[in-house]
């Protein structure tokens, strides 16, 4: 028993002779060749027997530079992005990862990543050159406009111009004139500061306000002549200050500020007149035109329109009596009035003919359908049909042809006598439509549709069955657009 103690102890010895001589191995290796130790990462990289400079490469190889920016906000408002690779920033780990070496194999630190691994989480240092970035800023296009400079004055930095959708408009251009130097210097300062907070956490550069905006900017003090366009400014600001919405169904037409610009009296070169006060001139010629232009747009009495089929095509319909037609006259005194009293609001205009429904589409969803190809009517109400029948139309043999066009119900009659050149017949149903075309009853048929109208039909109406007509009268109200065609 004694002598296995002995070699016990003895076994233990050397055991641990081996041990420490192993530990002192290890570590001399780690230290002689300059590798980390084991179980070590960095950033999510392993880096058990990588040298410093390989674990740097690394690291630098997986920042993503392209994505450090800084912002600038100029007193114009705009924002530029400072891409910060194109002025000469790079980044670093060197020093953080060697401090990270040194610590694992110093002391036998390294011992204690055999129960749990070492993990660094690591932030780099940026590199820089404080000329480049000067440099390059100097560079950019927008710290090359509107600059402050001495004999930096002209008569036109205060002008008013017409612009294509906000009528007149002041250009000032007397107000926050760049000092560039200080500007790039105020940039590149602010720009080294945050490169010099590990992490960088940019934040953005505001030139607009404040102390930055004094020591950037300046502004020109105005001339008399300048004070003159500014008076005069006043006055067509005023002029223009005017907004009537004019509605046509679901469509508006906007009488504001750009077509209200229109309206200033010029001279033979194009000058605005302007009154002793500053006041500009009113033209009311161009009122006029206005209205004319609305006209142009929005009336559709005569216009020829395109009309989807209830069988499924497209076809275009001559424009009968049917229609919108503004009345111009009274569009006109309205909208002057207005004018000359500031009175803003919204205005469903006059009109001396007035359709089912206002707008380029007014037809709408409530008409009657006469299809005389397929010798077919319908009748929809919110765009549902609510009647469908045969019917027979104009005696085409004879020339009787019922018109194609576009027109509407605009009178009504029960038991009527329809008389012609040699016919005298009554209806107990009768909707005129056009002149002496309507839809009627036509007790003496027996049947409708098909060729019938060809060597058969009508006088031009549109002879309908008793029963459908007597459902169709009591239902349709004057006003109803009607679509015929072939």
């Amino acid at each position: 028993m004694k002598r296995f103690l002995i070699g016990l102890i003895s076994f233990i010895g050397t055991a641990a002779v081996f041990s420490i001589a192993a530990v002192v191995a290890l570590n001399a290796y780690y230290s002689y060749y300059g590798v980390f130790p084991m179980r070590v990462w960095i950033n999510g990289i392993y880096c058990t027997g990588m040298t410093a400079d390989e674990v740097v490469n690394v690291l630098e190889k997986e920042y993503d530079i392209n994505a450090d920016k800084v912002s600038v906000r100029t007193a114009d408002g705009q924002i530029h992005e400072l891409m910060l690779h194109e002025y000469g920033v790079s980044v670093t780990y060197d020093n953080m990862v060697k401090n990270c070496l040194i610590n694992e194999i110093s002391d036998y630190t390294w011992l204690d990543n055999i129960r749990k691994p070492r993990i660094y989480q690591i932030l780099p240092a940026y590199c820089y050159d404080v000329e480049v970035i000067k440099t390059k800023l100097s560079e950019l296009d927008w710290l090359n406009e509107r600059l402050y400079y001495a004999g930096n004055v002209t008569s036109d930095m205060v002008s008013i111009v017409e612009s294509e959708t906000e009528g007149y408009i002041l250009v000032d251009k007397t107000k926050d004139l760049l000092l560039k130097e200080n500007a790039v210097e105020l940039i590149s300062n602010k720009i080294v500061n945050q490169l010099m907070r590990i992490g960088g956490n940019f934040s953005e550069i505001d030139l607009s306000k404040g102390e930055n905006k004094q020591i950037c900017y300046r502004d020109i003090p105005y001339t008399a002549e300048m004070k003159d366009v500014l008076s005069k400014w006043e006055g067509i600001e005023e002029f223009q200050d005017f907004k009537i919405t004019y509605r046509f169904g679901d469509m508006d037409e906007i009488v504001d500020k750009s077509v209200v610009a229109d309206w200033i009296a010029l001279d033979d070169d194009g000058n605005i007149i302007f009154d002793d006060e500053y006041n500009p001139i009113l033209d009311k010629t161009m009122i006029k035109e206005y209205i004319a232009y609305l006209s142009a747009k929005y009336n559709t009495v005569g216009t020829d329109r395109e009309f989807m089929t209830t069988r499924g095509d497209t076809v275009e319909v001559a424009g009968g009596s049917y229609g919108n037609a503004i009345d111009e006259n009274a569009e006109y005194e309205f909208i002057l009035n207005a004018f000359i009293n500031r009175e803003s609001g919204t205005r469903i205009p006059e009109y001396t003919s007035e359709a089912w429904a206002k707008g380029t589409d007014d037809i709408g969803d409530t008409y009657i359908e006469v299809d005389m190809g397929s010798q077919h009517m319908y009748y929809y109400v919110d765009g549902k049909i609510v009647i469908d029948t045969p019917i027979v139309t104009g005696n085409a043999s004879r020339g009787w042809d019922t018109p194609s066009k576009v027109c509407f119900v605009y009178f009504k009659q029960r038991n009527r006598v329809l008389r012609g050149a040699n016919y005298a017949t009554p209806v107990k149903y009768w909707m005129a439509v056009d002149g002496h075309i309507g839809i009627h009853d036509a007790t003496w048929r027996r049947e409708f549709g098909g060729d019938i109208y060809k060597n058969n039909g009508s006088h031009g109406c549109i002879n309908t069955p008793i029963e459908i007509m007597a459902e169709l009268y009591d239902m349709v109200e004057t006003g109803t657009p009607v679509i015929m065609f072939y």
